[in-house]
């Protein structure tokens, strides 16, 4: 058996490789990164140059912190991005299917989850990661409204500090 070589779809997710400050989060009240109980630090690994994990950790608010952990590869059986999410706040496995915009700065990731308002419903949620380059990146987290159109609830900003 041959073992699978990178391809470009692996490589944009290399952009992530690193050690990200989040510099502003809209999803978290009070936030400042200059306060080591309230900041994000996000630190992402590459496997082998097909996955990458990348593991987040920061202050929750009254003293409490959290993790989360993704992960991210390109599956070319699919023809898309591929990838989890778990976080420390809660007990749902988040599972991405997502593509890469025409722009080549914009990864989109979709998955489904419980219902903000009524966690027995499902709803269709929508994190956007935008490359402003090298150095910055923006996410932003979405739900799909039941007009087809996505609400955004948090968005934030992170600068590559190693």
């Amino acid at each position: 058996m041959e073992f699978p070589k990178p391809t470009e779809h692996h490589r944009v997710l290399d952009r992530l490789v690193g050690d990200w400050l989040y510099l502003t989060s809209s999803g978290m009240e009070g936030y400042d990164p200059d306060d080591p109980q309230k900041r994000w630090i996000e630190k992402v690994r590459s496997i082998g140059g097909l996955w990458v994990v990348a593991e987040m950790e920061g202050g929750l608010g009254e003293g409490m912190r959290g993790t989360m952990i993704m992960t991210l590869g390109y599956d070319p059986r699919e023809g898309c991005y591929v990838g989890s999410w778990i976080g420390s706040m809660m007990d749902k496995f988040w599972v991405y299917k997502g593509f890469l915009e025409n722009d080549g700065q914009t990864l989109v990731l979709e998955a489904e989850g419980p219902g903000m308002d009524d966690p027995s419903r499902t709803d269709f949620y929508r994190d956007v990661i935008h490359f402003i380059d090298d150095d910055r990146r923006t996410f932003s987290g979405s739900v799909r409204q039941p007009d087809g159109s996505f609400k955004t609830f948090m968005t934030s900003e992170a600068k590559r500090i190693g």
